[in-house]
């Protein structure tokens, strides 16, 4: 390899570079498939303006020249159809003496390709490369359950000893910073003043103090320069003590550098490093969407992260150099799964775990770090787990035999509270189901499953159940016609703008209300005569507005004035039409004779208003200092009252089981976490 040179008894044969590096490529794994994506990802990334197909058929072509191979009848590099390559015979790795006798070094670029012919046969191939390490791979040997409490959680860090993750949810049971020993057992509480703890972003290089997101109200505020989705950054020392604010930081992701001088976190779009106490913050990287998670990699050289992408519903995994230079995908032609997250490598850098997919494709990935003679480059990840359990936020042990991961199966059961007698009953028992909503005649229902989103038709008790959806639709938020005959809802599939569609009651074809393509139409409201559908509808470069469909004609027209409203709901009456600011501060109600929006009320987080059936209240989820509380505003006069607090029933950390509804009589429908949620130790084995 110092020399570049290929040799054939002796002989230099003539082969150009690019060939050159298909060949080590596949000498890296004789007997192996080496996909043609692979190829292209590890051996044309940096090529952008060629054209690869003919660059790698070129390639393969004037490498089967210099040995002397034949594509009808291989002896070297045999290719599979469609796929990519093998290279079928032996391989040998000889180590080459570089340095005074008795001594050995696998230096890299000096290697040694010899390949003989003897008897008309092509003998076994001998190579010696300089190979940084190949890793073996990983699978599961065992898996422990390491908590049995049922509580919910969120992504754990370790300091090899410990593991610590928020325990409950901030906006509906409270949270708290808990700690327990990696071989599993009790959760004990992080003494601190940190109220609803959101996430631990990361633990200090010293494995002395933990970064802590805080905030619940988590909306974007320009002036405080908080963009979308960050939170306040504490640093929390252990085993206890008190917490301090990193300067004014707010950052939807953060991390201490390797050294533990500086921070790097992330807020509107930029990936920033500062000084400890938040100041002297500076630029290293720009990139369109939300950032969550950054991560060094053992060497202090690369930092990856996760991207959300809002209006696309996905979520991909990043990565660039430690100084911001080289931002890319770390993914960018992979098939399996456009909603990738929650990274870690392992301690020694040889593999790095990852989430992939939703719903119930949910599972832990891998990807050797394989390193080769020309640079450091990626392999193909593989699936690690498989149901029944979703298992997701990977975190290695400090001497990488273990892999820590939550394992969650979505359940919900539906409670109704009783207003007079104060008290909650199940709903439905035995259904996972939520949203809800009533027909008219009040003789039946439409109900969302969960967590498996499909749109079902029944009696108020249950029976004569029909099935009105089905995969690859997730329905949310059904809504039936003033007659009964249909029923409109969110369609909330992953990976595409959310679509407002409808279905016959009595089943049938979905039909499509509009076609999403610019961006996300929600929230459909029927008008009492049943001839329009309201709704709200936000583009990628747009402003949130609510519109108007006209069923017959199919016109759309905004309603004036609701520029930044969202969340449309119809009056009983059709008199009044209430919607939330994009923010979800401010309840806003339009009466249709006048055309005049008014501020109804002012709160802190405001999510599922809901009319009463007489139209004389609206109620709706209020989280006010992080406890989610039920509240209902009168029409008439604009007094708020709290209807129920909502800091000890437990619910799931998924917006879609938020939702708030109102049976018949006005009773409140809440959605209760019936889910199996632990943390779990994978036992890993190497081969």
């Amino acid at each position: 390899m110092r020399a570049a040179e290929l040799r054939k008894n002796g002989v230099r044969l003539r082969l150009q570079e690019q060939p050159s590096r298909v060949l080590l490529k596949l000498l890296e794994r004789p007997g192996e498939l080496v996909s043609r994506e692979e190829l292209r990802s590890t051996l044309w990334q940096a090529d952008t303006f060629v054209d690869f197909e003919t660059g790698l058929n070129t390639a393969i072509k004037r490498l089967r020249e210099a040995l002397g191979d034949s594509a009808d009848n291989p002896t070297f590099i045999e290719t599979v159809p469609r796929k990519g390559y093998k290279f079928i015979v032996a391989v040998e790795v000889r180590p080459v003496h570089n340095g005074p006798i008795g001594t050995q070094s696998r230096s890299r670029g000096i290697a040694i390709l010899s390949v003989g012919v003897f008897a008309g046969v092509v003998a076994p191939v001998l190579i010696s490369l300089a190979m940084w390490g190949k890793p073996q791979q990983p699978s599961i040997l065992n898996l422990v359950r390491i908590t049995n409490d049922g509580r919910a959680m969120n992504a754990s860090v370790t300091d090899g000893v410990h593991l610590y993750f928020i325990e409950g949810t901030p906006w509906s049971t409270g949270s708290r910073i808990v700690q327990m020993s990696v071989a599993g057992g009790e959760t004990t509480s992080i003494t601190t003043s940190l109220r609803d703890p959101l996430a631990i972003a990361s633990i200090s290089p010293n494995r002395s103090e933990l970064l802590v997101q805080t905030d619940v109200d988590v909306g974007a505020d320009l002036a405080k320069g908080r963009s979308d989705f960050a939170a306040e950054l504490w640093v929390q020392p252990l085993p206890a003590g008190a917490p301090h604010r990193v300067g004014t930081l707010y950052a939807s992701a953060g991390t201490w550098t390797p050294d533990g001088t500086h921070l790097v976190y992330a807020n509107d779009n930029g990936i920033m490093i500062a000084n400890l106490d938040g100041s002297d913050s500076q630029q290293l990287a720009k990139v369109s969407g939300v950032v969550r998670a950054l991560r060094f990699s053992p060497d202090g050289r690369r930092i990856r992260f996760f991207v959300v992408r809002k209006w696309e519903e996905t979520s991909s995994i990043w990565e660039m150099n430690a100084n911001g230079k080289g931002v890319h995908p770390l993914f960018p032609d992979w098939k399996e799964s456009p909603y990738q997250c929650c990274g870690n490598w392992s301690p020694d850098g040889d593999y790095y775990y990852f989430q992939a997919g939703r719903g119930s494709t949910q599972a832990i990935w891998v990807l050797p770090e394989r390193s080769s003679i020309f640079h450091r480059s990626t392999s193909v990840p593989f699936r690690l787990t498989f149901g029944p359990l979703g298992f997701g936020a990977p975190v290695t042990s400090s001497d990488g035999k273990k892999l820590f991961v939550i394992g969650k199966e979505p359940r919900v059961e539906l409670f109704r509270y009783d207003l007079h007698a104060r008290r909650f009953d199940p709903y439905l028992p035995g259904f996972s189901a939520g949203p809800v909503d009533f027909s008219p005649d009040r003789k039946w229902m439409a109900y969302v499953s969960y967590p498996d989103m499909t749109l079902w038709r029944s009696r108020l008790d249950g029976s004569e159940k029909m099935q009105l959806t089905f995969p690859p639709v997730r329905a949310y938020l059904p809504r039936w016609s003033p007659d009964s005959s249909r029923i409109a809802f969110m369609d909330v599939q992953f990976y595409r703008p959310w679509r407002i569609a409808m279905v016959a009651s009595s089943g049938g074809p979905q039909l499509l209300v509009q076609d999403g393509a610019d961006g996300g139409e929600v929230d459909p409201t029927w008008t009492p005569d049943g001839e329009s559908i309201v709704f709200s509808k936000s583009g990628k470069t747009s402003t949130v507005a609510i519109y108007r469909l006209e069923l017959k004609t199919r016109k759309v027209t905004s309603i004036p004035g609701s520029d930044g409203l969202f969340s449309p709901r119809v009056s009983p009456n059709g008199r009044y039409i209430s919607a939330l600011t994009s923010g979800q501060t401010k309840l806003m109600l339009l009466d249709t004779h006048t055309n005049h929006w008014s501020n109804l009320m002012d709160g802190e987080w405001i999510g599922y208003n809901e009319w009463s059936h007489d139209g004389r209240y609206i109620y709706f989820r209020e989280n006010r200092g992080g406890s989610g509380k039920l509240v209902r505003v009168s029409v008439k006069d604009h007094n708020s009252e709290q209807v129920l607090d909502l800091k000890n029933f437990p619910q799931l950390q998924d917006a879609f089981t938020a939702w708030i509804g109102l049976t018949p009589d006005d009773s409140p429908l809440l959605m209760r976490d019936r889910s199996v949620q632990e943390l779990y130790a994978l036992g890993l084995r190497f081969h």
